[in-house]
C-alpha cells in the first residue's frame, strides 16, 4: 500500500510542523486544528495526485491493525530523521487512532463496518480531512486503562466527543456483557458534574429495560476519569444516515424521514414518561442497528449525561470554540448549539419540550439529508421539500416543534408522537427506498434491570439480572441462543442444531463418484452457527482490505456477489482477521470454515435427496449450468448475487451452485471408509483440500449434497468461493 505510506507521512509531517505543542498539551488541539488540516492537504498535494490520495484514504480505512502499527514504526523513525521527535509517544498516540476514527465516521447503510470509501468523497479542500482527522490524542489507550473498571480493557476508540472518549470494551470473564461501550469523561468540570449530579444516573437507571433505550449500566466515579458504561451497539449512527443519504439520493425523502421521526419520539417519550428530560438530542446520540433483510433498529443514548454534555458544550461555544470546531461537530452531527432550546441555552431548568424543540431540528436535518443544516430563516424552507411529498400538516407540526416559544411545541415527545400519526402522508412513489426503514425489530442486546449500587464503593450502577434481550419468543432457543445472528460487519448466521445423518451417497445415486462412499451414519454433537450466505465481496474487502474477484462491479458482479478467486489459505486468513476485529474479539467470537461433516449436514438440512431441495435440481432452485442451456441457467456465464435463489430448509442459501466453497479437511478418497461416526474431522494430513456445492459453471450432478472435489489449498479460481462457520461457546 504505497499511497497509505504517502498518507501517514503527510499527516505525520503537517502535525510535526504546526500540533507539536497541541501533542504534549501545551495548547488546545482545537486550536490548531485549522492549520493542521490545511498543512496536510498542502503536503499530500506535493506527493499525490487527486485520486491517489483518494486511494490513500481508502487504504487507511482497510488497513489491518497489526499492519498498521508496523506502519507507524517506520514513520517515526523517518520523521526522527528530519524533526526532533521528544513528543515521539504523543504523534504516535494521534495517528494510532487515524483508522478508527474514519472507520466510525463513514460506518453507514452500505457498509456499517465503514472500511470503504464513498465515491463522493473527494479531497479538494482542508474541510475534507474533518472526517478523517481526531481533533487531540486520545486519553486512555489499550493496555494503559484506569483501575476500577471491574475487569473492562479497552480495545478500540468508538468516538470522540467534545468532552469525552468513547472505547469498545471486552472482558473474557463477562462474555455475556461484552463488547460494552466506556465513556470516559476527560473535561474538568464535566468530571466534577458526574460526581455532583448522580441523581441524573440513578434516575436513567429505571430505563433499563426500555426498548430502544441504550441502557446505562454502571457509573464509575472513582476511576481517574469517570467512566460510564453501556452495552456497545454495533452499526452507525443517524449523522451516517443523514451522510449516506447526501452522497446517494438527489432529493429529500419525506417518507422516510417521517417513519424514522416516528419510531425515535415513541424511545424518547418513554422517558419523558418517567420524567427524564434527555437535553443533548443529536444524531450522534442516535444509534442505528443492521439486522437483517437491510433493516436497522433505532436506539437512543446518553440519557442523563446528556444533560451535563449539553451545559458544557453551550458554555464552551460562548468561550470560544474555533470555527473549524464548530464546522467539524457541525458535519458530523455533534454540534449541540444547533439543537439546544433558547431555554436550554438560557439556562432554564430542563424540559420535554426542550427535547421536541431537537427532535424537530433532526427531523428538518433528514429532510435536509445534512447534520449541519441549522434552523430555517421565514417559511419559504417549506418549498424545497413539497415536490418530494412534504405535506402541509408534517409542515406545521415541524413548524411548531421549531418554535422559539415552548407553549407553542407539543408537550413532550408523546404528544408528538400522536401528531405524527395523523399527519398527512403523500403518496408513496414506486422509486421510494424506505425497505430499511421498515420492520423495527429489537436487536439482541443487553436487557438490564436496575439494582442499585451505592456510591461508596466508588461505583453507581445495575447489576445484570438478563443477560440476552430477545426479539420475539420465536428467535431464541430454549437456552437463549439467537436463531440469527448479525456479526460486526453485518455477517448474517443461523443457528444449527446438532443431529444425525447419513452422509455421502448410496450407489443409486446419479452422478454419484466412488469416493462419495460408502455412504456412513454421522453425528453432529455440537451446535453451530453458519453464514447463511457465501461471503461476499463486500465483506472480505471490508475484512481484508481487497477484492480479488473476478467479477466485479464492471465486470458484471459486485459487492453482493460471492467473493471468487481466493485459495483455501485465503479463507483461513478472513476467518483470522475477522476473529481479531476487536469487536469480535471482545466477545471471544472464532470464525473457521466447517468440516465437510458439518457443511454437509447443513446442506441437507434434514434430507436424505441428491439435493436439499429433492430429487432434481432446476434453474428455479440455484445457479448452476442447467443441462440443455448455454447461458448457465440464466447466469451468463458468471456467478450471482448472494441470495438470489431460495434457501433449504436450515435457512441456508447457495449450497448448491453459485460458488464452490472451500471446507476444512483434507481431501483423501478413502477417507469415508473408517471415519469417525461423531464429529469427523477428515484426515491429519494431505495435499490437496475439499471444495463443496458446485458452482455455475457445473452441471446439476456436481452441485449435489455429497459431492466433492479435492483442489489444491493454494488455488483460486472464479468459480471458487466460502462461507464461514462461528463457534457457539461451550457452557
Amino acid at each position: 500500500m504505497p499511497h497509505l505510506k504517502s498518507f501517514i507521512e503527510c499527516v505525520g509531517l503537517a502535525l510535526c510542523e504546526k500540533a507539536r505543542r497541541a501533542l504534549t498539551g501545551e495548547v488546545r488541539f482545537v486550536d490548531v486544528y485549522a492549520d493542521l488540516t490545511k498543512a496536510v492537504l498542502e503536503h499530500l498535494r506535493r506527493e499525490l495526485p487527486a485520486e491517489d490520495i483518494r486511494t490513500g484514504v481508502a487504504n487507511l480505512l482497510s488497513v489491518h491493525q497489526d499492519d498498521y502499527a508496523l506502519r507507524l514504526d517506520k514513520l517515526a523513525d523517518g520523521l526522527s530523521r528530519v524533526h526532533p521527535l521528544p513528543y515521539r509517544a504523543e504523534l504516535l498516540d494521534y495517528m494510532s487512532v487515524l483508522p478508527a476514527v474514519a472507520r466510525q465516521v463513514l460506518a453507514r447503510p452500505s457498509d456499517p463496518s465503514g472500511r470503504t470509501l464513498p465515491d463522493a468523497i473527494n479531497f479538494q479542500k482542508p474541510e475534507d480531512f474533518y472526517f478523517f482527522l481526531p481533533a487531540r490524542r486520545p486519553y486512555v489507550n489499550p493496555g494503559r486503562e484506569p483501575a476500577g473498571l471491574d475487569g473492562w480493557r479497552v480495545m478500540q476508540l468508538s468516538g470522540m466527543g467534545e468532552t469525552t472518549d468513547t472505547w469498545i470494551g471486552g472482558d473474557p470473564d463477562q462474555p455475556t456483557m461484552s463488547p460494552a461501550a466506556l465513556k470516559f469523561v476527560i473535561d474538568p468540570e464535566c468530571r466534577a458534574a458526574v460526581i455532583d449530579q448522580q441523581h441524573l444516573f440513578m434516575k436513567v437507571f429505571e430505563l433499563g429495560e426500555e426498548s430502544g433505550v441504550v441502557p446505562l449500566r454502571s457509573v464509575y466515579l472513582e476511576t481517574d476519569p469517570p467512566c460510564l458504561e453501556s452495552p456497545y451497539i454495533t452499526g452507525y449512527s443517524l449523522a451516517s444516515l443523514l451522510m449516506d443519504w447526501k452522497w446517494r439520493y438527489d432529493t429529500a425523502k419525506p417518507e422516510a424521514a417521517l417513519k424514522l421521526m416516528r419510531r425515535l419520539c415513541e424511545i424518547v417519550g418513554k422517558a419523558h414518561k418517567k420524567g427524564i428530560v434527555h437535553r443533548n438530542l443529536k444524531p450522534t446520540n442516535v444509534l442505528l442497528h443492521p439486522t437483517e433483510g437491510g433493516k436497522f433498529t433505532v436506539w437512543v443514548t446518553d440519557f442523563g449525561w446528556g444533560q451535563i454534555a449539553a451545559t458544557r458544550s453551550l458554555s464552551l461555544s460562548r468561550g470560544g470554540t474555533p470555527r473549524a470546531e464548530q464546522v467539524r461537530l457541525s458535519m458530523l452531527g455533534g454540534y449541540t448549539p444547533l439543537y439546544a432550546s433558547p431555554q436550554l441555552s438560557r439556562k432554564e431548568p430542563p424540559d420535554a419540550r426542550d427535547d421536541v424543540y431537537s427532535l424537530g431540528m433532526i427531523w428538518l436535518q433528514l429532510l435536509k439529508r445534512s447534520p449541519s443544516a441549522s434552523v430555517p430563516v421565514g417559511a419559504d424552507w417549506v418549498e424545497e421539500f413539497r415536490p418530494a411529498g412534504f405535506t402541509e400538516t408534517q409542515a406545521r407540526v415541524l413548524t411548531s416543534c421549531l418554535s422559539t416559544r415552548p407553549d407553542v411545541r407539543p408537550a413532550d415527545a408523546n404528544v408528538l408522537v400522536e401528531l405524527l400519526a395523523n399527519v398527512e402522508v403523500a403518496k408513496p412513489s414506486p422509486a421510494s427506498d424506505l425497505a430499511q426503514l421498515s420492520g423495527f425489530k429489537l436487536p439482541a442486546v443487553h436487557v438490564l434491570r436496575a439494582s442499585m449500587s451505592g456510591p461508596a464503593s466508588g461505583k453507581i450502577g445495575m447489576s445484570a439480572v438478563l443477560a440476552t434481550g430477545s426479539q420475539t419468543l420465536a428467535s431464541r432457543t430454549v437456552d437463549g441462543l439467537p436463531r440469527l445472528l448479525t456479526n460486526s460487519i453485518g455477517m448474517t448466521f443461523t443457528l444449527i442444531g446438532a443431529g444425525s445423518y447419513r452422509m455421502g451417497s448410496t450407489e443409486m445415486e446419479g452422478g454419484r463418484r466412488e469416493h462419495e462412499g460408502p455412504s456412513h451414519g454421522v453425528t453432529i454433537a455440537r451446535r453451530f452457527y453458519l453464514g447463511v450466505f457465501p461471503v461476499t465481496q463486500s465483506e472480505y474487502e471490508k475484512v481484508i482490505g481487497r477484492n480479488p474477484s473476478e467479477f466485479t462491479r464492471n465486470r458484471g458482479g459486485g459487492p453482493e456477489y460471492p467473493v471468487e478467486q481466493v485459495s483455501w489459505d485465503d479463507a483461513i486468513r478472513f476467518c483470522e482477521a475477522l476473529s481479531k476485529l476487536p469487536e469480535e474479539l471482545g466477545i471471544r467470537r472464532q470464525y473457521r470454515l466447517a468440516t465437510e461433516a458439518e457443511w454437509e449436514y447443513a446442506c441437507r438440512a434434514g434430507t436424505s435427496a441428491p439435493f436439499s431441495c429433492g430429487d432434481k435440481l432446476t434453474p428455479k432452485d440455484a445457479h448452476y449450468a442447467a443441462a440443455g442451456m448455454f447461458s448457465k441457467s440464466g447466469g451468463q456465464g458468471r456467478t450471482a448475487p448472494v441470495g438470489t435463489y431460495p434457501p433449504n430448509a436450515f435457512g441456508l442459501h447457495d449450497m448448491h451452485g453459485n460458488v464452490l466453497e472451500w471446507v476444512n479437511d483434507w481431501y483423501d478418497e478413502y477417507y469415508y471408509h473408517d471415519s469417525p461416526t461423531e464429529d469427523p474431522k477428515g484426515p491429519d494430513a494431505g495435499t490437496q483440500k475439499v471444495v463443496r456445492g458446485g458452482c455455475w459453471g457445473m452441471f446439476a450432478n456436481d452441485c449435489r449434497s455429497a459431492a466433492r472435489r479435492p483442489q489444491p489449498p493454494g488455488a483460486a479460481a472464479n468459480t471458487i468461493g466460502f462461507r464461514i462457520l462461528l463457534n457457539v461457546p461451550l457452557g
